[in-house]
């Protein structure tokens, strides 16, 4: 064989390998949506669940008389579970989308447990709830989230959250509500919770015990390595909904895997890359 064959297909086997190593879903961890809220809403992807007040029903479920003026809604909250040692240590984090025809992909991120930070704070707040592990995510906004002209009978509308977290065992969707100016209930679905104040810093868990960590409540020192993680794993969430001739696709991708993963997989495809070039540098020298 010649060795310009050698090594060409050693730099091929090198180039597979290295893309081998890179994630091949960038998804967040599963939503788990209660069977009374996927009745009224959509899921499209597991990270990303939406319920529709306007759109094509032939793409599956739309609220269309839920609410009356679309113009008049200012905000949305979704009430989830999670398990409490996960999001007290590993954190979560996503956004709650207002999608539609005039305002296209309005996206207001959220950050729960470890992702909290005081000096970042987001347009969507995480509240506490009397039930351990039970949070609700609220965005109340001073502007309406969708024009008069969503409601026409060819537009779309829609209220969804996204999740970014990758490393939660999952998160429990099982309430929402859309909200008005003064933050009035428009319409409201599924088990909600009663909020309270606006969840802190949580403290660690104790690793004496094998009870979940103290209320989330209170502040608490983070190692600098759980920054590192919270930062590299929020990556941006995107999607795009276009409408034509009267029929609504919707098309969402979600990057919620961590930068670093993805360096990561990157810099060992190179490493394996090198060791097949490498390995073909061998191979010329023995045939010399």
């Amino acid at each position: 064989m010649k060795i310009s064959k050698i090594l060409a297909g050693m730099s091929a086997a090198a180039i597979v390998a290295s893309m081998a190593m890179i994630p091949a879903s960038a998804a967040g961890t599963k939503l788990n949506v209660s069977d009374d809220l996927a009745k009224i809403g959509r899921q499209t992807q597991d990270d990303l669940f939406a319920v529709f007040f306007n759109g094509d029903e032939s793409e599956g479920a739309v609220n269309k008389d839920a609410i009356s003026d679309l113009g008049a809604v200012y905000g949305a909250s979704f009430t989830i579970k999670v398990d409490n040692n996960d999001w007290n240590t590993i954190g979560g984090g996503g956004s709650i989308n207002f999608n539609s025809k005039s305002g296209g992909w309005n996206a207001k991120d959220w950050a729960g447990g470890s992702w909290v930070e005081d000096d970042k704070p987001k347009d969507t707040l995480c509240y506490t709830t009397e039930e351990e592990g039970t949070y609700v995510l609220e965005y109340l906004g001073d502007a309406p989230v969708f024009a008069t002209t969503d409601g026409d009978a060819d537009n779309y509308a829609a209220v969804g959250i996204n999740n970014w977290a990758a490393d939660l065992k999952g998160i429990d969707v099982v309430g929402m509500k859309v909200l008005g100016a003064d933050g009035n209930v428009l319409f409201e679905a599924g088990s909600n919770k009663d909020k309270k104040e606006v969840q802190k810093k949580p403290v660690a868990e104790e690793s004496s015990s094998g009870t979940d960590s103290t209320a989330s409540g209170t502040e608490s020192k983070k190692d600098d390595s759980k920054k590192d993680d919270k930062s590299s794993a929020a990556a941006t969430s995107t999607a795009a909904t276009s409408s034509k001739s009267g029929t609504t696709t919707t098309a969402t991708s979600s990057a919620a895997a961590s930068d670093n993963v993805a360096t990561t997989g990157a810099t060992a495809g190179l490493a394996l890359a090198g060791v097949a070039l490498a390995g073909a540098a061998i191979v010329i020298s023995k045939r010399k």
